[in-house]
Parts: C-alpha cells; structure tokens; sequence
C-alpha cells in the first residue's frame, strides 16, 4: 500500500523502472558446481524442517517407537486447556461435588487424580458419587458397586429419567441434608464432574422435571458451564466432561472409545476397536442384537464386521462390506448401552466368585 512513498513512481511502474537483477551464485557450469558442493558441505539434515514435510505438504509423522503412540485428533478431546479451565471454575464455586459414574464402569470413569487434588488441598469441598445408568447393569452389581464405593465418599444409585427416574428422591433428600450443614451460606451450590457421556446434564434435567440443560447419548454435548437453580437456597453447576491424562497409546485410545469419550462417527478407523468389544461381550447378545443366525460363527473382527454389513446391506463397490461403517454401528450400540455389558464388582474374601462373567446371560 505504501510502495510509493518509499520509491517514486517513475522508478516503480513506468517503462524507466528499476529492477534488481537477479543473483547468480555461477556464470558458467563449473562455478555453479563448486558452490554447490561448499553448500553440500554445510548441511544438516537436524536443521532442514522441509525434509520432515510428506508429498502433501503436512509434517511426516515419526515411526511410533514403544512406549509412543502418534493416535487421532480426536482423543485429545477433553484435555484441552479450556476444559479444565471450565473444570476448577466449577470446582471453585461448588459447595458439593458430584462424581458421576457410569454404572457400567465405574472404576473406569471415575477421576481419581481429580479426587486426590480434592482431598489435598480443598478438604472443606463435599463430595458425593453418584453412580449413573443403572437400568443397563443388574441389581446385585449395582448393590456390589455402591457398598464398594461408599468406602471412600457416600455413594448414591441413579438413573437418569425424566418420566420414570431412579434415586431421585434420595439424592434430592442428600442435597437438603447439605443445604441444613451448610447453613452459613446463603446458597449451596452443586457441581456435577465426570467423564464425558456419564450423563451430568441428564442428571441436572431429571432433578428439575424437564429439559433445562442440552443432553444427548453423545459425549462433548455440554461444551460450557451452566447455572441452574434446583430451589430456593440449592444451585446446580453443569460442567463439561473431562477427560484426566493418559499415555499416548493404542491401549489408552481403545479405552477412550469404549468408556464413550469420544464419537464415533468422527474415528478415522473405527474397525480397530471392535476387537475389544468382541472380546468383553458374550457371542449370545451380538447374535441376539443384531437378528444373526444362531450358528454364526467368526474368528476375528474384521470377519464379524463382514457378516455383519452384509447383513445390514452396508456395501461399498464392488459388493464388498464397509468395514467401517458397521464398526461405527457396533461402537453407536456400544456407547448407547443396546449391547449388554457390565465390569464385575471387586470380589470380597471368602466370597464365591463372581456369579458370572460380565455380559453372560445368566448375569443380564
């Protein structure tokens, strides 16, 4: 914009224009050949970034060395910076916390590191466990895995319904019984953390009879935190799911998928993580879930997902399966709770041993 005024117009547009000339490092072969080879003798291939660049333009991944995995965009989801941000502005204006689990997996949606932040430096903060989603477990697990739990913070049942729900009463009445301890305050604010998908808004719409805060059987729904008034003196905080740390491997990543932290639809290769499933659910409830024979048999996951999309006419060209396509189906199911799982309660001693597996029919 402002090359006039650094040169005049004559010397920039008109035919007596000026330009520099072009610089040659040789004028003849024999130069040109010497300064390349000084050029040769300097460099580093440590230094050179465009070497790192693939034929697309975008920087080549390393070979992934053990102990290193290079996963999807996807599974950093959770951990950002801004999540957590949200996360301590909940835990800061909370009188109680509320550790939604999944009733499913407990143990494995439950954020440890968080609860020993908690204990270590804000032990005046209260905290519950509310164990959610019990409809897709049976009732002696649920029991089991409240007596567990309860060793560590006061335990609660639920399930999120705002028709027919479960553990609403007890935990409106728990939440009273911190509104009369707290009488100090004017108001007793209740915040709900857990893991993405575990059901925290679910849990905010059933205490008030209606949908207040956006749910969905989706993890990521709840991108900011929100206020909410249950009554008068009791204020509930819905918080974004978060997801603590872990190590950057495949391991890591499958168990991020099949706790529902991340969506299915956005999995690069969704067909890498039905070998998991297969291996937690009994055979009975896939045929039963998906109206196949029963005397289909099949020995790995890829030979389930071509049975399977041939079954549902999901085909690519040529006649072949979408692989794909069926894996996001079975993870859908996964994550939705239509396919029946559960993870055993810790056994007791001198106790038999767990009545059944978990997905076994004798247990659902």
């Amino acid at each position: 914009m402002d090359l006039l005024s650094v040169s005049p117009y004559q010397e920039v547009f008109s035919r007596k224009r000026q330009q520099k000339r072009a610089k040659i490092g040789a004028m003849d072969l024999e130069g040109l050949m010497e300064a390349a080879e000084k050029r040769a003798e300097g460099y580093s291939s440590s230094n050179d970034r465009q070497a790192l660049l693939d034929a697309s333009g975008q920087e080549a991944k390393e070979e992934a060395t053990p102990g290193r995995h290079f996963g999807e965009e996807i599974f950093n989801k959770g951990t950002s910076r801004r999540i957590w941000a949200e996360l301590y502005k909940v835990v800061d204006a909370a009188d109680v916390l509320v550790f939604v689990l999944d009733a499913r997996d407990p143990m494995g949606t439950r954020c440890q590191q968080l609860e020993r932040e908690l204990r270590k430096s804000r032990r005046h903060k209260h905290v519950v466990l509310l164990v959610n989603k019990v409809d897709l477990v049976p009732t002696w697990v649920t029991r089991r895995w409240v007596q567990e739990l309860t060793r560590d913070f006061p335990t609660l049942a639920f399930h999120a319904s705002i028709t027919n729900p479960f553990g609403k009463n007890a935990l409106l009445n728990l939440l009273r019984q911190f509104g009369n301890l707290l009488k100090e305050k004017k108001h007793v604010t209740v915040g709900m953390i857990g893991y993405p998908n575990v059901g925290k808004s679910s849990v905010i719409n059933t205490l008030k009879r209606k949908k207040v805060c956006k749910a969905a059987p989706v993890p990521g729904e709840t991108r900011v935190w929100q206020y909410i008034a249950l009554t008068k003196r009791i204020y509930l905080l819905d918080c974004p799911g978060i997801v603590p740390p872990s190590q950057s491997d495949f391991a890591a990543d499958c168990a991020k998928v099949l706790k529902g932290v991340v969506r299915a639809e956005r999995l690069k290769t969704p067909s890498d993580y039905i070998h998991e499933v297969l291996e937690r659910v009994k055979k009975p409830y896939l045929l039963q879930r998906y109206r196949l024979p029963a005397d289909t048999a099949w020995n790995d996951s890829e030979e389930f997902l071509t049975i399977l999309g041939k079954k549902m006419g999901k085909l690519v060209k040529g006649g072949e399966a979408d692989l794909d396509t069926a894996a996001r189906i079975v993870l859908y199911d996964w994550q939705r709770g239509r396919i029946p799982y559960f993870t055993p309660p810790p056994q007791r001693e001198g106790e038999e041993e767990v009545r059944s597996s978990p997905g076994s029919p004798s247990s659902l």
